[in-house]
């Protein structure tokens, strides 16, 4: 009977996923239950057949045969905290992990290629973005590069970041010219822990020189990719405590221009992002693992619906949903070659026992598909823009009747005021809505960046506007 209602549940995921994934997305090639047990899945790793997984409590590496979904080898680890990119595929196709502050490299076969001890730092996640060296961010932010063969320091740096929290959210991107990116928790805001810093740093005459910051209170758990100049930080609002926000930065050199900031869920729900993501290079996607929450339980108690997301800019282009069961939460993703894996944990009630569940999706099709013609975007204006006092929205539908939803929001994601919410525009005809510089409540918002979103249908888009007094 087990098996019957297990069967069941993979049928019904298909038949969903089938729905979602058209036009351009990656479609669905497989979904299997794997066999380990854990807590949560914080790495995640693709080298050629096989997947290897950083899972906590029990705390353990684990390979798994992606053809046949068994485990090959089992390995136990302390990780005496839970921190991102702790497990990291390198260049030549091996392991790297970090156990706390001792690195350790590996072959697939789980051998042990050498091992360097940086515990007097703390707790490191690891990079593997340069193929010239293997670069290390400790909690205390010190920067360490590591030779990838013999494991040996290449050099080393004490960052001034202020993100000295033992245990938490950091790690770096180690970009070309002697450029790295450090994403970093800092111990600030109004609550411990509780805010971000996004710093820019060059190695020049051997000397790490801060060449821009951004530093955001109350936000918490940040993680960081970046995609050329591009740069991602998904991070999480305090209230509603759990709803992750993407920051979009566009490095300009001496300086950075924060392009948009998305809430994933929208406006009135509430959207997890998981312990890793990937970017698609062949289409410039951000892919991200999502869960969303559920109902109103302020703890989840509703259930949760997991996804896979792909962006592109500011724009959410698919979205693969994992509706396995009522709590399902898609923790972590990975991309090789023209295939992205995700794998949710999941759950037929919110304190029941945790499945692991991977879904392997393939992305050969293009995303221009030349048979299916092109949805025209709305017209869309924002003016004046610095604005003193009123701000004036201009869009125009060019196609369908599709509710619309204009909704402003500050830098730090909070929503502001709901211009339009949900109303049918008239294809082909001219709508303006006014901003008088007010919140929902009546009261004057504060000089300084805000950002208009607009969701018509199946289109998304930001647009920054500077409020002047």
């Amino acid at each position: 009977m087990r098996t019957k209602t297990c069967l069941l549940v993979v049928i019904l995921w298909i038949t969903v996923v089938s729905l979602v994934a058209q036009n351009g997305s990656p479609h669905m090639i497989s979904i299997s239950q794997l066999v380990v047990t854990g807590s949560d899945i914080y790495g995640f790793a693709i080298i050629n057949e096989s997947a290897f997984l950083r899972i906590s409590y029990p705390n353990q590496i684990v390979k798994i045969n992606l053809i046949t979904k068994q485990t090959d080898w089992t390995i136990n680890t302390n990780l005496p905290c839970n921190m991102d990119n702790q497990l990291i595929k390198t260049p030549d196709n091996n392991i790297c992990y970090a156990d706390g502050g001792l690195i350790v490299k590996m072959s697939t076969d789980s051998d042990t290629l050498w091992t360097q001890n940086l515990t007097n730092h703390g707790n490191f996640a690891l990079s593997a973005s340069s193929p010239d060296f293997l670069a290390c961010y400790s909690a205390s932010s010190n920067l360490v590069l590591l030779d990838y063969d013999t494991g040996q320091i290449i050099d080393q740096w004490s960052i001034i970041t202020g993100g000295l929290v033992s245990c938490a959210y950091h790690n770096v991107h180690a970009a070309a010219d002697s450029t790295f990116y450090l994403f970093d928790n800092m111990p600030m805001g109004v609550l411990y822990n509780t805010g971000i810093k996004i710093t820019k740093i060059k190695i020049i005459n051997g000397i790490a020189e801060i060449i821009w910051f951004l530093r955001i209170d109350d936000l918490a758990t940040i993680q960081g990719i970046v995609d050329d100049n591009i740069i991602y930080a998904i991070t999480r609002q305090i209230d509603p405590w759990n709803n992750s926000l993407i920051y979009r930065i566009i490095d300009q050199g001496d300086s950075y221009t924060l392009a948009s900031i998305i809430d994933i869920a929208g406006p009135d729900s509430v959207g997890i992002v998981g312990f890793s993501m990937a970017v698609d290079n062949n289409h410039h996607h951000l892919i991200l693992p999502v869960a969303i929450r559920l109902g109103n339980d302020p703890n989840g108690e509703d259930g949760y619906s997991g996804a896979i997301m792909g962006y592109n800019n500011n724009n959410l282009v698919w979205r693969i949903n994992q509706t396995i069961m009522p709590f399902c939460l898609t923790q972590v993703v990975a991309i090789n070659s023209n295939k992205i894996y995700g794998i949710s944990m999941c759950m037929t009630s919110h304190y029941g026992v945790r499945t692991f569940w991977l879904t392997e999706l393939e992305t050969t099709v293009a995303t221009d598909d030349p048979t299916t013609p092109a949805i025209p975007e709305p017209e869309l204006t924002c003016y004046p823009n610095p604005c003193r006092g009123s701000a004036n929205v201009k869009i125009k539908q060019q196609t369908g009747n599709s509710p619309t939803t204009i909704a402003i929001y500050n830098t730090r994601g909070q929503l502001i005021r709901t211009l339009v919410n949900g109303q049918n525009l008239t294809p082909g005809k001219e709508h303006t809505f006014t901003w008088d510089g007010t919140t929902g409540s009546g009261q004057p918002a504060a000089a300084g960046i805000y950002f208009f979103k607009i969701k018509s249908g199946h289109y998304s888009a930001t647009r920054k506007m500077i409020l002047m007094k």
